[in-house]
């Protein structure tokens, strides 16, 4: 796609080479920040710039709304934030879509933007006359997520290639499984699933995945597992998970038995947030191949790699 100047909407437009100039300059960002405590001095280029991006969330949200802030924060652009509807004119009647064309009608430089299901807005934000990108949209995608997964696993794990990786709890309501299928695919990933009946995926790129009816058998066969929160806001008025919580726990978290199942190398991911003793047990939370929160350290660089090359900005090596 070639980042410049684009809007990021979905995982399946990226190309071998996005994909390899992403992750070197994650990579150095990281570096940099560790040794020196900043990352804006390998952009020279960005003295005099007055870039300001702006964050439209309608749903919660605490990684991505705060990693993408402290991302453009790292290179120095200010950011100005829209996150809580009620004191939005929302609570007065205004439809999100206007929303969006009166933050628009502002100017910003970028705009990250977070909703659920909606149609209207899904159209406004493929018109907007400058680069958006997609902090988690409806229940289709959220591809920085699978971005910082992704690149968690070839930190942690020295490839992607070949790696096989189970992803396990509410995959039908996941915008984040959705994403890794379609990224880590490109990559060269295994991706499979476990899930009770009510939440196996129903569309169509699932339908070539392995899927595991016991979480034992996909643990034994996998190198990374995922496990996802039970989406409430998503299901339906009357759609329930066939399962008692207890019973869910008993059949789909995973445990320090369960995660001693994996090589003594494999890592377990997390988009977060984690309930605790529902997906992964403390024991698992604590584990050194539990890597949530490299995840979420990797989230503010792959953002922050991300929003550099749409704007075009030059890095020293």
């Amino acid at each position: 796609m070639s980042f410049l100047g684009k809007s990021f909407l979905t995982s399946e437009a990226l190309t071998d080479k996005d994909l390899d100039d992403l992750f070197s300059r994650t990579k150095l960002f990281k570096q940099e920040f560790k040794a020196k405590g900043r990352i804006h001095h390998l952009m020279p280029s960005l003295l005099g710039q007055e870039r300001v991006v702006a964050m439209v969330f309608s749903e919660p949200s605490t990684r991505t709304r705060m990693s993408f802030q402290m991302a453009a924060n790292r290179l120095n652009y200010r950011t100005v934030s829209l996150d809580n509807i009620t004191v939005s004119s929302i609570s007065k009647g205004e439809t999100f879509e206007d929303t969006l064309r009166n933050v628009a009608a502002m100017q910003p430089d970028c705009m990250v933007v977070r909703y659920g299901t909606d149609t209207s807005a899904d159209k406004v934000v493929g018109d907007l006359p400058f680069p958006v990108i997609n902090g988690g949209i409806g229940a289709s995608e959220h591809p920085t997520q699978a971005l910082l997964d992704a690149y968690t696993i070839l930190e942690n794990r020295g490839k992607i290639r070949g790696e096989r990786v189970l992803i396990v709890g509410d995959v039908l309501h996941s915008r984040v499984a959705n994403s890794n299928l379609i990224l880590l695919s490109k990559l060269g990933a295994e991706v499979a699933y476990c899930a009770p009946r009510e939440f196996v995926p129903i569309d169509p790129r699932w339908q070539s995945a392995k899927h595991f009816s016991d979480l034992s058998e996909g643990l034994k066969w996998s190198t990374v597992v995922m496990g996802l929160r039970i989406q409430k806001e998503r299901h339906g008025p009357y759609q329930g998970i066939g399962l008692t919580i207890a019973e869910y726990r008993e059949k789909y978290r995973i445990g320090t038995d369960q995660l001693n199942m994996l090589p003594p190398d494999g890592i377990s991911l997390h988009p977060g947030p984690v309930i605790r003793g529902v997906e992964f047990s403390d024991h698992v939370l604590a584990d050194s191949k539990c890597k949530v929160l490299d995840q979420v350290t990797n989230g503010v660089y792959v953002r922050a790699a991300l929003i550099s090359l749409i704007f075009g900005v030059e890095v020293n090596t």
